[in-house]
């Protein structure tokens, strides 16, 4: 059962330690890692203001250790949406940033995507503009040719953007923490765009136990996923049941733009894996759209106080999250996920998330970090289903 909080956090009035603590946890061997969270952008070429927002603005010389995108990079997938996206996250302050694709990015799905080129093909040959078509689709306009837009992001790994497929992700950072993380860009399928599956035949989210962090476009069924047009929730059943098993520290996602938002799920279990049996669960919505968005029936001085946090987030370009989580004790089973839809369509207040988590320190020092002055390769390895 969802229930909303009676006193949500209120980021103007932060009393968290400041951005720049990496030492260790002295208590659990765990590094204070930030992370800023976002999905949906839908950048438009054809608008004025493609990107939704300004760049987050943080305290003079602090940034991010991570930033990740869960997905929905572009609105129509086309090239040049690629193009402006990657530029606005090479100017995110964060050395490292990762992005998974969403069911807009239906370029990305090449198996989508030679489906949909070769119905379009036989239906341009049939036409006296066909040739011109394809021709100027060849020469990288508009969508471009099978496995351009995934080339454009892989080239963009110089420049510590990488795009993650399916599959358990692990990073050396650069202030000493290892991160485990699972991403997915699976949705079940509205329409007929990409990396959707059918609700009757499921889907299989291999989340492997000791992952820290999931990156999926779509929320898990019951979690921040209520649709404005069916008032339902139309998250994916099978990804809760995993995520429920597994209970990793972060969820992020997006795909639902009405159920931006933060919850905690909070549980205690018996034994590990898959022999965990839930004795206890809580779902607690910590911050959602009313938090930021003024209502018709609240008073002057609830508006007020409203508008003056809007100004300031939007001013900013981040929400901060103060979130504290309980430390994990494996003989009670005691665990807590934070879940967030970083969802951040052009509507007043809803910005970019900047988060704590506590990530296991590397535990091998002869490999570069990824995000610092000299990358190496090899901090990136990759399981993909």
């Amino acid at each position: 059962m969802t229930t909303s909080a009676t006193s949500p956090p209120d980021p103007t009035a932060s009393t968290s330690p400041p951005l720049s603590t990496t030492k260790p946890n002295v208590d659990t061997g765990r590094i204070p890692t930030r992370l800023l969270l976002l999905s949906d952008t839908h950048i438009l070429s054809r608008s004025k203001n493609p990107l939704p927002f300004p760049i987050p603005s943080l305290p003079a010389g602090e940034q991010a250790d991570i930033a990740i995108h869960a997905g929905d990079i572009t609105d129509s997938s086309t090239l040049t949406e690629f193009s402006l996206c990657l530029s606005y996250l090479r100017r995110l302050p964060a050395p490292l940033k990762l992005l998974i694709a969403g069911n807009h990015d239906f370029t990305l799905d090449l198996p989508a995507y030679s489906q949909y080129l070769h119905v379009q093909d036989s239906l341009w040959s049939n036409s006296a503009l066909g040739t011109r078509k394809l021709l100027t689709r060849q020469k990288g306009h508009g969508l471009g040719e099978l496995g351009a837009a995934k080339q454009l992001l892989e080239e963009a790994r110089k420049d510590g953007i990488y795009y993650l497929e399916e599959g358990t992700h692990r990073f050396d950072l650069a202030n000493g923490a290892t991160l485990t993380l699972y991403a997915s860009p699976a949705t079940p399928a509205f329409g007929s765009q990409g990396f959707q599956y059918q609700k009757e035949k499921g889907h299989v989210f291999d989340i492997p136990e000791e992952a820290d962090v999931v990156v999926t476009h779509g929320p898990p069924r019951g979690v921040l996923d209520v649709s404005r047009l069916t008032g339902r929730a139309c998250g994916s059943v099978e990804l809760w049941e995993r995520v429920k098993e597994v209970r990793p520290r972060l969820h992020v996602f997006g795909h639902i733009h009405e159920g931006w938002g933060a919850a905690e799920k909070k549980g205690k279990g018996e034994g590990k894996g898959k022999e965990r049996k839930e004795r206890r669960a809580e779902m607690t919505v910590l911050v959602d759209r009313r938090d930021v968005q003024v209502g018709w029936k609240e008073t002057r001085e609830e508006r007020k106080r409203k508008e003056e946090k809007v100004e300031k987030i939007v001013r900013d370009g981040y929400y901060p999250l103060e979130y504290m989580y309980p430390e994990r004790d494996d003989a009670e089973g005691a665990e807590q996920t934070l879940f967030v839809n970083a969802a951040v369509p052009n509507a007043p207040g809803l910005v970019p998330w900047l988060v704590h988590v506590e990530l296991p320190r590397s535990d091998d020092g002869t490999r570069q970090a990824v995000g610092s002055n000299t990358r190496s390769e090899e901090c990136l390895s990759t399981s993909l289903g």
